[in-house]
Parts: C-alpha cells; sequence; structure tokens
C-alpha cells in the first residue's frame, strides 16, 4: 500500500491491538475501516492522543 500524501511504503504497525498504517516516509497515519472506532472504545481511554504524540518528530 502507497501513502495517499506522498506516495511512498506504508508499513503495518500494531497499537493497542488494532493495526494501523504508517506511512515510511512522511509518518502519516491510515486507519482502515473501523479503527478509530476501536481506539475510541472506553478501555481504551486517552489513546488516540498517545497515538498521535507517538509519532511526533
Amino acid at each position: 500500500m502507497r501513502c495517499a500524501k506522498c506516495g511512498m511504503e506504508m508499513i503495518e504497525i500494531e497499537y493497542k491491538g488494532v493495526k494501523i498504517d504508517r506511512c515510511s516516509e512522511c509518518g502519516g497515519i491510515y486507519l482502515d475501516d473501523g479503527e478509530l472506532e476501536q481506539l475510541m472504545k472506553p478501555e481504551n481511554a486517552g489513546v488516540l492522543g498517545r497515538l498521535f504524540s507517538a509519532f511526533k518528530d
């Protein structure tokens, strides 16, 4: 799979049991259908903030 922003190769990483796609070049994060909902479940409270902060340069 290629990044929609820069066209580079995407890598699949697992975060809190959810497999997400991350661009190897620009660091963009792409979620497949239903993955955002999984991350928003109560048992993953606060995950989104930590998820996005983990990819800041």
